[in-house]
């Protein structure tokens, strides 16, 4: 069984689940359900980081490394980007606002999310591409909907940075029926053929569509002028 993506599986399962709590207004159901999805997240962490502990051991055995008997270094690569996986983020849309300001665009942090000149709310959220599910990038934002638009900043394994700027007029209907996990909104991007990326609908949506083109909203920066 590969356990990734049996846990995947179950994750996204609960997520369609905790869906359907929240259109029937049961906050005991969300409540619980939210709180197996984020063990999910933590069970995925803890199976990457045995994945690669496994391997450092075979490399050990075949001289490519040295087995150790002490505690694992706090400094182990694998544990440092999960510590710094926050860290990673805050500098990513730093940059990415940075790189606004050539363009004449400006936002400046406002609580969670970010404002605009005109005083429009504007919520940035990042994601790397895992490298066990490869062309797929999982996102979230604080469940206060923004007034202008919600970016979506999906960096590949190569570096390239796909930057989705979603209008506020797609953002009214898709809101409200994406899945949630504790007080987050959960942003599914897959890329498919010929780079086209497409954000997933829960099935349990009133939408006719399981998957979105968002394609043309990559470097979609007129809402934020």
């Amino acid at each position: 069984m590969d356990m990734q993506k049996e846990i995947d599986r179950i994750q996204s399962l609960l997520f369609d689940q905790i869906s359907s709590a929240v259109s029937n207004r049961d906050v005991a159901k969300v409540v619980k359900l939210s709180s197996h999805a984020k063990e999910c997240e933590t069970l995925k962490t803890e199976n990457t980081a045995f994945i690669r502990r496994v391997e450092a051991l075979k490399n050990a055995l075949n001289g490519s490394g040295s087995l150790s008997t002490t505690s694992p270094n706090p400094t182990d690569p694998a544990e440092a980007a999960f510590l710094s996986r926050r860290e990673v983020g805050k500098q990513a849309r730093s940059e990415w606002i940075e790189r606004l300001r050539t363009f004449g665009i400006s936002l400046n942090r406002h609580g969670k999310q970010y404002q605009m000149a005109r005083g429009q709310s504007v919520a940035v959220a990042f994601a790397n591409e895992l490298p066990e599910l490869e062309n797929q990038w999982f996102l979230g934002l604080a469940d206060e909907e923004p007034t202008a638009a919600a970016v979506l900043l999906c960096k590949s394994l190569g570096g390239k940075l796909h930057d989705i700027v979603l209008p506020v007029s797609l953002l009214r209907e898709v809101w409200p029926v994406l899945n949630r996990s504790g007080k987050q909104v959960k942003f599914h991007i897959q890329e498919r053929d010929a780079g086209q990326l497409f954000l997933r609908i829960p099935k349990a949506s009133r939408l006719d569509i399981t998957w979105l083109d968002v394609t043309r909203y990559i470097g979609n920066y007129g809402p934020l002028r």
